[in-house]
């Protein structure tokens, strides 16, 4: 729960932070009950501390197909590491390709940075790597 609790507020915060009016949350509690469950109860608890900001929720494989239709419908998406680390490799694939996107896991005190596709060793010394996710 205080893990849930943590990212949750974050989006919310990040949110209001930045200007956005909307944070969706994407889980897969209809068949993960427990963990996906108590995210989106988390979710829901939290919400109503952010009346300025609309929430919505969305089962995950719908609400990828809907980032990949219309990512412009989004402002800040809350889930879970794994599914955040699919749909933000579809997200930036749609943006134009995997390889331009960054990444970042920002903490309390620290923060770290870097591509989200990795280092690319199979094509080091090619002269073809883009270093873009690193800028």
């Amino acid at each position: 729960r205080p893990g849930c609790e943590k990212i949750i507020r974050y989006a919310f915060e990040y949110a209001r932070s930045v200007g956005r009016k909307k944070v969706t949350c994407f889980s897969k509690d209809n068949i993960m009950k427990q963990v996906d469950g108590l995210f989106h109860q988390v979710y829901n608890e939290i919400g109503e501390e952010y009346p300025d900001i609309e929430k919505e929720h969305w089962i995950v494989d719908i609400g990828a197909a809907k980032v990949a239709d219309t990512p412009e419908k989004f402002d800040v998406i809350v889930m879970q590491n794994l599914y955040g680390d699919i749909i933000s490799d579809v997200a930036a694939q749609i943006a134009g390709s995997v390889g331009l996107a960054g990444s970042s896991n920002i903490g309390a005190d620290f923060a770290m940075f870097e591509a989200i596709h990795g280092s690319a060793p199979d094509i080091a010394g090619q002269d073809k790597a883009n270093p873009s996710g690193l800028i």
